[in-house]
């Protein structure tokens, strides 16, 4: 059973997304809303890393509230904070307390994340004790979660002299890390007005309750925390060991966890000396010390054989995860290398389409094109035949004009000799009145002759 819940957690941590080497760490609680900074709002400290970017510790420092700062130092087992030294050395410069926290990763073996960590914050420039920010159990159960951190705050109490700091938030410890570390100093998240209640008796000695503080020479939100009723700056301060020896060093491995101890060889007790017969039971003593001695390297054996059968059950189970991880990495290959095939395929059938579409729009461009062109000629010949019937009608026009014009000329003209005609025959009238009587007659007739012929003609020309 138990080397199936390993192999279970083994691939649930091959399926999860590895941990990026980031500054931003949300703590997932439940509670009220967060709040930021008001007139009235208390609070004794604060926390930063990368994401606060460049901080002006001398406007910082001028806030009176705030009696110490943790600055974030590594993550993981390569991680290293690059605003860290610029944080601890400017914020002491101003007088504020600091203390370095490491964020602890599931992906990277605790030793390695242990050297990271003190590689980077070096005893001598500590005013607080160290913080272990403990936000995500990833890819371990229970147990596993508990001894890694166990393993971690002993590598920095050997190291430091002190008891770490714990930072989670409330469910986290009441439902992960719980019983066993309820002595140790806890730092509590909870974004909320009410303050933490933890299981199994433990006290919080810090509580943060916001996230979104707003402090002057800082441009980003940070963290805002403060003291439990009781406690107080001397609850976290760091006291170097007044003696280390010189050969001290980390451990270079990260041990297995402890076995149980052997319990020491315990021999059958005599029985109750007799005063009386104190001489005579040698024999029966001799025999009881045999039977102790035989009775206590059978339980050695037995308990041998039962730490052997563990380890191999250990190096089984650590074999098959390992045979599990190496599958679940080929396939993840082969998942790679198909999704980068698809997006081989999807890439040549992106280029198609806009092939595509690039024919289809030229296509488009020379059907408009051409007509364009067809409208064109349509608008020219029906201009052309618009230019034709003008050029028609004014012909026609011009024609009905100069024949009204002749008709008119014609018109006058024969007026004009109606004119000259009676202007002739007037004239005429007159001369006849002159002429002699007995010539009256003759010139009637002759007149009658000649005013038939005027008349005749007159009508002809009508």
């Amino acid at each position: 059973m138990r080397v199936y819940v390993i192999l279970f957690f083994t691939l649930l941590l091959s399926l999860t997304t590895r941990a990026g080497d980031n500054d931003e760490h949300e703590v997932k609680v439940v509670g009220d809303k967060n709040y930021t900074n008001n007139s009235n709002l208390v609070y004794d400290g604060i926390d930063v890393s990368n994401y606060q970017k460049d901080i002006n510790w001398r406007a910082t420092a001028e806030d009176p509230s705030i009696k110490y700062v943790y600055v974030k130092a590594t993550e993981g087992a390569t991680h290293k904070q690059h605003r860290y030294r610029a944080n601890i050395e400017n914020a002491r410069r101003h007088g504020v307390k600091v203390g370095s926290y490491h964020f602890l990763s599931t992906t990277s073996p605790i030793q390695k994340q242990f050297e990271n960590f003190i590689s980077m914050a070096k005893p001598e420039e500590q005013d607080l004790i160290p913080l272990l920010d403990v936000e995500t159990h990833s890819g371990w159960n229970a147990k596993q979660l508990q001894d890694s951190v166990k393993l971690f705050c002993q590598l920095l109490e050997d190291y430091y002299g002190c008891k770490p700091m714990i930072y989670t938030n409330v469910s986290y410890f009441n439902t992960l890390l719980g019983y066993d570390f309820r002595n140790y100093p806890l730092f509590i998240a909870r974004y909320s007005k009410s303050e933490p209640q933890l299981n199994f008796g433990a006290k919080w000695i810090l509580w943060q309750f916001s996230d979104c503080g707003i402090i002057s020479g800082i441009d980003a939100k940070v963290d805002l925390s403060r003291f439990n009723r009781g406690c107080s700056l001397k609850d976290i301060t760091y006291h170097s060991p007044k003696s280390k020896k010189k050969n001290d060093k980390p451990r270079q491995n990260v041990p297995r966890p402890k076995p149980k101890k052997e319990e020491a060889r315990q021999e059958v007790p005599y029985p109750p000396a007799n005063r009386y017969n104190q001489g005579n039971n040698s024999k029966e003593k001799t025999e009881a010390q045999k039977r102790g001695e035989e009775n206590a390297k059978k339980r050695q054996k037995m308990e041998e054989k039962k730490r052997e059968e563990e380890r191999k059950a250990q190096e089984k189970a650590r074999k098959e995860a390992e045979k599990v991880r190496k599958e679940e990495e080929k396939k993840r290959k082969e998942i790679e290398k198909r999704e980068k095939e698809l997006e081989k395929k999807r890439a040549e059938q992106e280029k198609k389409r806009l092939e595509q579409e690039k024919k289809q729009r030229e296509l488009e461009e020379k059907q408009r094109k051409e007509e364009e062109k067809r409208k064109a000629r349509e608008n020219a010949q029906a201009r052309m035949k618009a230019d034709k019937e003008r050029t028609t009608q004014t012909n026609a026009q011009q024609y009905l004009n100069d024949n009204e014009q002749k008709r008119r000329n014609d018109l006058e003209s024969a007026q004009q000799e109606r004119l000259a005609s009676e202007k002739s025959k007037e004239e005429t009238s007159t001369s006849n009145k002159k002429t002699s009587k007995h010539s009256t007659k003759k010139n009637s007739n002759q007149s009658s002759a000649d005013n038939e012929e005027i008349k005749y003609n007159r009508n002809k020309k009508n």
